[in-house]
């Protein structure tokens, strides 16, 4: 009696009892009891079914040359929607079997019997990281009062939500001959690649997809540059104007790198040009934008070339923005430093000038901000005519004349006075030799006492010479 009840059973619990009124866009291809290790086979699509006894939940895995292969485990009662394509409808699991409704979809709609659902918008656009929102009207049809249960399915890993008078819902009840609106918030991540990701809402047994198109990805902040690429000249300051603008709605703070510069370049980032305070990162206010400065210090011996590099911006997220910026440097002012002598010689006390010479021998910018370091002896005086000049251009010549005082009581010796001409973009140093030599009075001495000797024997021959 009870084995030829149970095909009965079977069949009330698939025809109404158990099994949910199909959606009119499916239609049923296979409806009965399934053993585990069971393959069912629906056009092209193999759905292969795993109980483990005593479990309410059947596994099941579809393949489809149309589709990736998907796995899924259903508890008895509920739905799994195949990219919207087959509906595995799970109504109960015992011991080793389940008794499933396989439906294939007939056409794109989403009404299911005496409920229709729809979106005024099924496709938006988003930046990656926006959250979207897709207002779904669920319309009642049936002479009945009907609660659906709310969830969404895709491939993508998306969060997402039902949201009711501002508050987050899992299931909605609608009246009778009535219509009611969710909304279906999306979070689409920052990482999310550009392009079309499907959406499936599904509403008790109506489904509906819905498509986000990601037009731009990163896009916490936009990260660029007034001027990608420079052209430079060796030992030119080299400045590239950034901005940040930070799209979401609330401060962030952001790292700030460069990769890829070579061996020996140096950077830093900072508010405006001239400021001397380097910034790590950056605190963008909500929705505003900021502008920074990015300053590259190559090497004095950099060659010629060009040299890409990136920028790095790092969101809170751990997130990170590039921009690469690319900089040609042609030839540079180059610096050649000569003087008329190298070894002086002078007195104690006595002020002597020591001539120096810089050319601009490059044929790149001018040599800027020139000035001498003079280095000389405890108690030496001295000083440079002139001082600084504010710029010497490619092949012209600056004299510089050194002036130098040695103290009055130097002890006879030689001494070094070193000259190192500096200039923004190169120095160059020479080192003076100065030989100070005291005055005898020996040869002044011994002619005073021959005049001496010699007036004194005038004297006494005049006195008695002739006696």
């Amino acid at each position: 009696m009870k084995a030829s009840i149970a095909p009965l059973v079977a069949i009330c619990l698939i025809a109404g009892a158990v099994y949910p009124a199909l959606a009119s866009t499916y239609s049923s291809a296979y409806n009965g009891w399934v053993e585990s290790g069971k393959t069912i086979t629906v056009g092209n699509y193999f759905v292969t079914f795993s109980i483990s006894n005593g479990s309410p939940t059947a596994h099941v895995t579809v393949q489809s040359p149309d589709y990736t292969t998907e796995e899924r485990n259903i508890p008895e009662g509920n739905s799994y929607y195949y990219y919207n394509a087959l509906r595995i409808y799970v109504a109960n699991v015992t011991g080793s079997q389940a008794l499933v409704d396989i439906s294939r979809a007939i056409s794109s709609g989403s009404s299911s019997a005496g409920t229709k659902v729809w979106c005024d918008t099924p496709g938006l656009n988003a930046l990656a990281g926006d959250e979207v929102a897709f207002p779904i009207t669920i319309q009642n049809n049936g002479e009945d009062d009907a609660t659906y249960s709310l969830s969404a399915s895709s491939d993508t890993g998306w969060s997402a939500r039902y949201l009711y008078n501002g508050k987050d819902v899992y299931k909605v009840y609608v009246p009778a001959s009535q219509s009611k609106v969710v909304t279906l918030a999306v979070q689409t991540p920052y990482t999310a690649s550009i392009g079309e990701k499907t959406i499936t809402a599904n509403i008790g047994s109506s489904s509906l997809d819905l498509h986000v198109y990601i037009t731009s990805v990163n896009q916490s902040v936009e990260f660029s540059a007034k001027v990608n690429s420079i052209i430079a000249s060796i030992g030119d300051k080299i400045y590239y104007d950034v901005t940040l603008n930070n799209l979401q709605s609330k401060e962030n703070n952001y790292g700030l790198s460069v990769t890829g510069l070579p061996d020996n370049w140096y950077y830093r980032y900072v508010e405006t040009r001239g400021s001397t305070s380097e910034l790590a990162e950056a605190v963008v206010p909500a929705e505003s934008a900021k502008s920074l400065v990015l300053e590259i210090v190559p090497p004095y011996s950099v060659s010629e070339g060009t040299y890409n590099f990136t920028a790095v911006v790092t969101t809170p997220d751990n997130v990170t923005i590039s921009k690469d910026l690319t900089l040609r440097l042609k030839a540079s002012s180059s610096m050649t430093m000569t003087s008329d002598k190298l070894a002086y010689t002078a007195s104690p006390g006595q002020t002597f000038e020591i001539n120096v010479y810089v050319t601009n021998s490059g044929t790149g910018s001018a040599l800027t901000n020139v000035y001498p370091e003079i280095s000389a002896p405890s108690g030496w005086v001295v000083s440079s005519s002139p001082g600084t000049v504010n710029s010497i251009k490619a092949g012209e010549t600056q004299k510089f004349v050194i002036s130098v005082q040695p103290p009055g009581n130097i002890v006879a010796s030689d001494y070094e006075v070193t000259v190192t001409m500096t200039s923004d973009q190169a120095q160059k140093s020479s080192d003076y030799r100065i030989t100070i030599a005291t005055s005898s009075y020996m040869p002044y001495i011994g002619g005073g006492i021959i005049i001496a000797v010699l007036v004194g024997l005038a004297f006494l021959y005049k006195k008695y010479g002739r006696r």
